[in-house]
């Protein structure tokens, strides 16, 4: 399916206009319609940057993350791009973080570099995987130094490195919808779940 509309290599995204944006609807809108400005090449191009960038990486840990990167990057654009909403999912307010979102993608794509560019269908589609699908902006398995990955359990996003990068410019963190991962295994958490539910269902069940 052809998403992009003609190459404008010197478009410049208008962020403050995105920072208006306080509908989903309207928001969506907006991202397909800066995101139509680029093209497969600009996707493949973001793809050959990062592999460059793990290249040192131990083989096993560096294809994994190659993997979700193509998931975050690849889809992330085609959900974009194919996303509809429901009207009343349309009306719903943005949260207001885009303002300091957008003031932040300005600040990173307007360096006057050739990665100008790339930064900003990164933020593009970040700023869908935030702001209209309420997730993170790195996919479910995603994994990080340390061992620890992106998780989702019981509807609520983890991120183990969440508070060791907040505040980091070029960084999701502080408008990412993921918790810091806690410092217990995701079995130990299951378990920790189940006897809540129970000790709930004991003390609270009147029927």
């Amino acid at each position: 399916m052809r998403f992009w509309n003609r190459f404008e290599k010197n478009h410049q995204v208008d962020w403050h206009r995105l920072s208006r944006r306080r509908k989903k609807g309207d928001l969506l809108a907006f991202l397909k319609e800066e995101a139509g400005r680029f093209t497969p090449d600009d996707l493949n191009l973001m793809m050959i940057h990062y592999d460059a960038k793990i290249k040192d990486l131990p083989s096993e840990y560096r294809g994994e993350l190659a993997r979700f990167a193509r998931i975050q990057i690849t889809d992330g654009y085609n959900r974009l791009m194919t996303k509809s909403l429901t009207p009343v999912h349309a009306k719903m307010k943005v949260s207001p973080a885009l303002h300091k979102f957008a003031a932040a993608a300005k600040k990173e794509c307007s360096k006057g570099t050739a990665g100008d560019r790339l930064r900003s269908l990164k933020y593009l589609i970040a700023a869908f995987a935030i702001f209209i699908e309420n997730e993170p902006p790195h996919p479910v398995g995603m994994p990080f130094p340390g061992g620890g990955c992106v998780e989702r359990y019981e509807g609520v996003y983890y991120c183990p490195v969440k508070d060791a990068w907040d505040g980091i410019d070029d960084a999701f963190c502080s408008f990412c919808p993921a918790l810091q991962t806690p410092n217990i295994s995701r079995e130990e958490r299951e378990s920790a779940s189940k006897e809540e539910k129970l000790t709930n269902y004991f003390y609270n069940y009147h029927g």
